[in-house]
């Protein structure tokens, strides 16, 4: 942990009712409608390309009732994967995500797959680069109440079942081409952010692992749930919990294929996933995260009306502190790239 950062994180979020858009949306009307319909918090995609428009309409919604926050992705970065390839996450030992992309080659002496575009914030490269990145961005625009933090976990398929959330490892394998953090590299990086923005709450955002019924399906025949992922991820868990009284769950049932009858009603996966915050850490005899710290991250792309409303139903039965309907699109997928380890040349240590 990051040596002398330990203030005590703010009470949890109860009735949070948010909506995540994209600031080119946020006009008079729709702010108007918004606080009709009992919404309480808008939410703002921000990012290196768009902090203009954010601008502009932080002060729309500075000016109703509505909260005001902000949403950041930190692990999916193109710009980064593309500037230092040699940060992106790997993904070696099990073969079976192959299954997905048969066509890729075999590897050679020295290669490795890294996992396009996630940059997780698991290196003390990437980590230092993440946090310049966050705090520039957080400079040119208004203060906000609370920060969104996405995917401050590993990267999807970490130990190379195909599984897309599985995230526990940045690389399960001895080829590495950065240095490595400890599990504790999400905990750190909320803390360093807490302290260089004492005045807004930061939440991250955390995915949940995977499933006993996923053995011979999504895991494929991968022993994940009995091995390493919810063992790691609980440990990670319970750093980051302690940082922050608030943690999203994000929970795009239909875009991760959880639509499933499996679960009863009509996104009834969302209650099964928040319910893991608590009962997968007591499995492993360690104290897990209650619903009522959780805000729901919802799926509001490519869906009915119909099918927001199970979700805010289901959210609501999980008895999550509150909920964000995410109107963005929240990009999550991954492509292979072979990386060959004498393009990078490891820094002589000091």
């Amino acid at each position: 942990m990051l040596a002398g950062v330990r203030s005590s994180p703010a009470a949890p979020l109860t009735g949070f009712k948010g909506v995540l858009v994209p600031p080119a949306e946020v006009t008079q009307e729709f702010l108007r409608i918004a606080r009709e319909t009992g919404t309480n918090a808008i939410v703002l995609e921000l990012s290196g390309t768009n902090a203009a428009q954010v601008k502009r309409a932080a002060e729309q919604v500075r000016q109703t009732r509505l909260d005001l926050y902000y949403w950041i992705e930190i692990g999916r970065s193109p710009e980064f994967a593309d500037a230092h390839p040699e940060w992106m996450a790997s993904i070696q030992t099990h073969p079976e995500w192959r299954r997905f992309f048969p066509s890729l080659p075999a590897l050679q002496s020295g290669e490795v797959v890294k996992t396009y575009p996630w940059v997780p914030i698991w290196y003390e490269e990437s980590f230092a680069a993440h946090l310049a990145r966050v705090n520039k961005l957080l400079k040119s625009v208004p203060v906000a109440r609370g920060i969104f933090l996405n995917d401050l976990q590993a990267a999807p398929s970490a130990c190379g079942c195909g599984h897309q959330l599985c995230r526990w490892t940045p690389d399960y394998g001895p080829l590495q081409t950065a240095q490595r953090r400890g599990d504790s590299a999400a905990a750190d990086f909320v803390a360093a952010l807490r302290k260089a923005a004492p005045e807004t709450r930061i939440i991250p955002v955390w995915v949940t692992e995977c499933e006993q019924a996923d053995a011979e399906g999504l895991c494929a025949g991968v022993g994940c749930f009995k091995g390493a992922c919810w063992r790691e991820w609980t440990k990670q868990l319970g750093h980051v919990a302690e940082q922050t009284e608030t943690l999203g769950a994000l929970v795009p049932y239909r875009a991760w294929d959880r639509d499933l009858a499996r679960y009863g009603a009509e996104a009834g996966w969302i209650k099964a996933a928040v319910g893991s915050f608590e009962t997968m850490p007591a499995r492993y005899e360690t104290r897990g995260v209650a619903a009522s710290r959780i805000v729901t991250v919802l799926q509001g792309w490519d869906v009915t009306p119909g099918q927001v409303q199970a979700q805010l139903a289901r959210s609501g039965e999980s008895g999550a502190g509150g909920f964000l309907v995410s109107r963005v699109r929240i990009e999550q997928g991954w492509e292979p790239r072979i990386f060959h380890t004498n393009q990078w040349v490891r820094p002589t240590p000091r």
